[in-house]
């Protein structure tokens, strides 16, 4: 992808990447009930808990990380994260994050340890199946259209 190419269409794949995101905020406020920094914390503990088994195991899987997790292959490997950790990542104060963590938990989409260790709920990808196809779904035609897009800048820049 040429630099020129993006810079010359950057407002235009500006819009197309903001349409994108705003479309997900909405969507994400209404999954789960209006409340963003539930979402943004249920986020990082579920990206915490995966993020060195899919960087060290499944991201090289010739299997791929769905079939990994379908076998159980990764609950040896989550990492564990705490309310005060995922504040630090997330700017959310400590006492928000329990609020948050404690309506996760109820929903039973989070697991809360004995010490306070904060895991993303075994089989979460079933009860977000749908949603997440759809934003898989949406995120490929936007990043289609931002690549046809370049092409065009890429085309007339030859062209001029």
């Amino acid at each position: 992808m040429q630099i020129k190419a993006t810079q010359a269409r950057r407002l235009e794949l500006s819009f197309l990447i903001g349409s994108f995101v705003t479309d997900h905020l909405v969507r994400v406020h209404k999954e789960f009930e209006g409340d963003l920094a539930a979402a943004l914390v249920m986020a990082t503990i579920a990206n915490r808990n995966m993020q060195r088994y899919y960087e060290d195991v499944a991201g090289r899987s010739p299997a791929g990380l769905d079939k990994l997790i379908e076998s159980g292959s990764h609950l040896p490997h989550l990492r564990h994260c705490n309310a005060y950790s995922v504040s630090s990542a997330t700017g959310i104060p400590r006492e928000t994050v329990r609020r948050k963590v404690k309506w996760l938990a109820a929903k039973g989409w989070i697991t809360v340890g004995s010490r306070g260790e904060l895991t993303i709920a075994a089989g979460i990808g079933q009860t977000f199946a749908e949603f997440d196809a759809e934003t898989v779904s949406r995120f490929l035609e936007t990043a289609q259209r931002s690549l046809d897009v370049v092409a065009r800048a890429d085309g007339a820049a030859a062209k001029g």
